[in-house]
C-alpha cells in the first residue's frame, strides 16, 4: 500500500500547487482592480435529442431559440449589474 499512498500524495501535492498558483494569480488580478476569469461551461440547453426519429428541423430551431433566450437573459442581467460597457 505504500506505493499507492505515494502516488496519491503526489497527485494531492500537484493539485495543491495548481490551486495555490491560481489563487496567487487571482490575488494579483484583484490587487490591480480586475476580476479573475471564471472559466468553465455556461448554462446548458436541453437539445431534445433523446430520440433519433424526431423531426430535426423543429429541434434545431428550438435549440437556436433557447440559446438566443439564454443570451438575452444573460445580457439583461449584466446590464442591470453594470458590468457591461456599451459600445
Amino acid at each position: 500500500m505504500e506505493m499507492i499512498d505515494k502516488i496519491s500524495d503526489y497527485f494531492d501535492d500537484r493539485r495543491k500547487r495548481k490551486h495555490k498558483k491560481i489563487r496567487e494569480k487571482n490575488d494579483r488580478l484583484r490587487a490591480n482592480g480586475r476580476t479573475p476569469v471564471k472559466k468553465g461551461w455556461g448554462k446548458m440547453v436541453d437539445t431534445g435529442s433523446g430520440g433519433m426519429n424526431q423531426d430535426r428541423t423543429v429541434r434545431i430551431y428550438d435549440v437556436a431559440q433557447q440559446q438566443k433566450n439564454i443570451s438575452e437573459e444573460h445580457e439583461i442581467k449584466e446590464r442591470r449589474s453594470g458590468e457591461v460597457k456599451r459600445k
